[in-house]
């Protein structure tokens, strides 16, 4: 029977809130950053037992056991197939799924391959080209981007001749219709192909994985137009789906419990590099109710930072429509100089200089509540004028989905303007799949024995140890260095139980293969034991500094825990003068060495040679389990 591929679910997967699919059975309260609870709809549930967390998308009741991904979620409430249930998700997200069967299926997705290889060696070329050029350089170096935040976010340069990315990719073998397919290319009016950049300052635009699927290219000279020359839609791209640095972005949201959204690529790589990283930039399109579904994932709270002119407002106004409904509150935030000139959230950094992220946060905290800044913009002067107002406000609260909170803004509405606090007279859209809020539910099976965590045997230390490496992006690099291919093939682990050892060496895989640690695909990839451990993961997270710090501390004691666990092992060896010479040399390889190098540093993260020893360290240890 024909069925949908692994790529196409895994994209569904990847673009669906499930918390907003488990809102339709159930109302969720949320519980921290970026989670939910509700009563879990598969028991006689009496108080919130279920948790529901979209950056790894699954669901977990700690009560009856029930627990999995969306899919899994609509199979056992609504009894469906999991090829139905795809459907469902889809048919409820507006993700458009390919025809079974069709014949064009083998074709498309040649397609999406064709580009995603295209738009990585465009990628790397657009990188490569910059530093040739001394004018780029010049105008990189005015707006204070450094090379590692430039190559950080993969910005170029497409030089100014017609066919140069054209030229290399023929080499790579890439034939010039191929680059118009990918929109790379474009066709001339008397027939030739040319590439489509040209003398541009080029942004990689990236997906919620990482992967490049489209660019946008800012003129260097004022005088040239169009300012900004994005990529069309293809089969990787659409435009009304992706955020400009959500992939960078999307950890840093939950822990700022907001995000900020600006309108352009120089204002979010600016304020990311200052150390606001809680930042996505609208650029290409106007914000849409896709983009709006996307974010409320990570937080229900923004901050609207556009232009002051008139076209801002626009934005700043159709912004607020759309992200209200999806459950994410909206402040406004504008921008000034000392004389009341508006600027740009890139102007602001570069003219605060190293105090830019704080005197940014503290503008946030001066932002307009989104009704207060409606009012404000909008004439109520008249009796018509207010009724219009008022009816524009409950147009838009009519499609909250958090009730409570839109029977909050419709009593405060209700005082402020002297209207009724009910939405008589007011459509709503119309809601995608309405279904059954109660259902005659099974008791979910119980979760066998032999796939419930073993909590008393896993070490404290060492589970901490993964949570910090999972949650912390600075540490992905150096622990992806430390347990590299070779140490793993060494047959040594610094882990003594072999349930978090799976969890760590997996993640670092999905670091190694896709340059991040995406929660929902390490979920996945998962089996059942290490996947409930990183569930149990708590919400803590540690600044840079501190987890390099934690990080390296810790590494040292697993070293010498293992040296400790070698020389353990010798004892119920026969005695020899052989396997007590080495248990001396492992004791003192463990007390002597590698603790007292430990206790020599007050904080080990500002040696730069520290970590050159454990590592060191490391090639000792295996040599030790060479020889017993």
């Amino acid at each position: 029977m024909a069925f949908y591929s692994d790529e196409i679910i895994q994209e569904l997967k990847q673009q669906t809130n499930i918390a907003d699919i488990i809102q339709q059975f159930v109302p969720l309260k949320r519980s921290g950053a970026g989670r939910f609870v509700c009563r879990c709809p598969f028991h006689n549930d009496h108080s919130p037992s279920m948790n529901v967390n979209p950056q790894m998308g699954i669901y977990k009741c700690f009560a009856c056991g029930a627990g999995g991904d969306v899919f899994k979620f609509v199979m056992e409430h609504e009894k469906m197939d999991f090829k139905a249930a795809v459907e469902w998700v889809a048919n409820a997200t507006g993700f458009p799924l390919p025809e079974l069967g069709s014949p064009v299926a083998p074709e498309i997705a040649e397609e999406r391959t064709l580009v995603r290889e295209l738009n990585d060696l465009a990628a790397d070329w657009f990188v490569e080209q910059l530093p040739k050029s001394e004018k780029v350089l010049a105008y990189i170096g005015a707006r204070h981007l450094s090379e590692e935040t430039r190559r950080f976010f993969k910005v170029g340069y497409a030089p100014e001749g017609r066919e140069g990315f054209l030229s290399y990719a023929a080499k790579h073998g890439f034939s010039p219709r191929q680059l118009v397919e990918a929109g790379l290319a474009v066709e001339r009016e008397n027939g030739g192909i040319a590439d489509k950049f040209r003398d541009r300052l080029m942004f990689a635009i990236e997906n919620l994985s990482g992967k490049v699927v489209a660019f946008g290219g800012r003129v260097l000279d004022k005088d040239k137009k169009p300012k900004y020359l994005n990529s069309p839609e293809t089969a990787l791209y659409k435009k009304g789906e992706i955020l400009y640095g959500l992939s960078k972005a999307k950890s840093e949201i939950p822990k700022a419990g907001s995000v900020v959204l600006v309108e352009g690529y120089f204002d979010m790589i600016s304020l990311y590099q200052a150390g606001v990283k809680n930042v996505v930039a609208v650029s290409g399109t106007a914000l849409t109710e896709k983009h709006a579904e996307i974010l409320s994932r990570y937080t229900k709270s923004a901050y609207l930072v556009f232009d002051g002119d008139e076209a801002g407002r626009k934005a700043a106004l159709r912004t607020i429509e759309i992200v209200l409904p999806a459950g994410i509150v909206p402040k406004i935030v504008a921008l000034s100089r000392p004389s009341g000139e508006k600027i740009d959230p890139d102007n602001f950094v570069n003219e605060h200089g190293s105090t830019a992220a704080d005197d940014f946060r503290s503008e946030l905290s001066k932002a307009e509540d989104w009704l207060n800044y409606l009012s404000h913009i909008t004439p109520t002067d008249t009796i018509e004028e207010r009724a219009k107002f008022v009816t524009h406000l409950k147009t838009i609260l009519v499609n909250m989905r958090d009730r409570e909170l839109q029977n909050q803004y419709l009593r405060l509405i209700a005082e402020r303007y002297g209207t009724e606090a009910n939405f008589i007279g007011i459509q709503a859209k119309e809601e995608k799949n309405r279904f059954h809020h109660e259902s005659d539910m099974e008791m979910a099976a119980p979760i066998p024995e032999d796939e419930q965590v073993p909590w008393n045997a896993l070490p404290p230390m060492e589970l901490r140890f993964v949570n910090l490496i999972i949650a912390s992006p600075s540490l992905w690099e150096p622990a992806s260095v430390f347990f590299d291919l070779d140490f793993a093939s060494s047959g040594v682990s610094l882990l003594a139980s072999e349930i978090l050892d799976e969890l760590l060496s997996t993640a670092l895989a999905e670091y190694s293969e896709h340059k991040e640690i995406n929660l929902m695909r390490l979920h996945d990839s998962l089996s059942p034991i290490p996947a409930q451990v990183l569930e149990s993961f708590g919400e803590e997270t540690w600044q840079p500094d501190a987890a390099q710090k934690e990080f390296l501390e810790s590494l040292a004691e697993l070293e010498i825990r293992t040296a400790e666990r070698f020389r353990d092992a010798l004892k119920v060896k026969p005695i020899t003068a052989e396997t007590m010479s080495i248990r001396l040399e492992l004791h003192q390889f463990a007390s002597k060495t590698i603790r007292a190098r430990l206790r020599s540093e007050t904080d080990v993260s500002r040696d730069p040679t520290f970590f050159k020893d454990l590592l060191d360290y490391r090639t000792k240890l295996v040599e030790y389990s060479e020889k017993i």
